[in-house]
Order: C-alpha cells, then structure tokens, then sequence
C-alpha cells in the first residue's frame, strides 16, 4: 500500500531519503515558497517519483515499495535535487492554481 512509504515522506519532509546538505536546500526552498511544507513539498514527491519512473513502471508492487523505502540517492549532488525542484516549480506554476487540483489536500 502506499502509505507504507507516502506516510514517511510526508511526515519526515524527505528527511530520510536524501543526505543532509541536500535536505538543507530543500527545505531552504521550502521556506521561500509560500506554503512550502505543507504544499510545494507535494510537487516535490512528485518529481522525485517522475524522476524514477522508468524504475518504478518495470517493478512489481514489493519492489517498488522497498525501492521506494530505500531510493538510490545516497550520491545525489545539487545538481539531482534543483531538477527535482525545478520540476516541481513548474508543476506548482502551471497546476497550482487548478481548482480541482489537490482539491482534497486543502
């Protein structure tokens, strides 16, 4: 089920996911973008799940949870998290002002 990783990455902010300095930047941008926590971090799952997707599609269900528990970002440089914040930049510009969109997370 997804919560088995979506609960962690929701209420740990990606802490356990990506090394310290990289989590550091995250979270900076978090807190220049209004609502970054509770909104801006969701574009962020996102694209972190889309930048895995090849991965993701070719596994069956156990092992895209375990994957999932434990993603291959241990060497990740800035480089890797400004695409994933990029990404979830233009996610949130061209999505986050959809009325249907995240409609259940308000």
């Amino acid at each position: 089920d997804f919560m088995q990783f979506a609960f962690r990455w929701m209420n740990c902010l990606l802490m356990r996911e990506l090394p310290f300095p990289l989590i550091v930047r995250v979270w900076d941008t978090y807190m220049a973008e209004k609502d970054g926590f509770s909104s801006f971090h969701v574009y962020v799952c996102a694209a972190l799940l889309h930048q895995f997707r090849d991965q993701l599609c070719a596994l069956d269900f156990q092992d895209l949870v375990m994957f999932l528990q434990n993603m291959p970002t241990e060497h990740w440089t800035t480089r890797q998290v400004d695409v994933i914040l990029s990404q979830a930049f233009l996610w949130k510009s061209l999505f986050g002002s959809s009325t249907a969109h995240l409609a259940h997370a308000r």
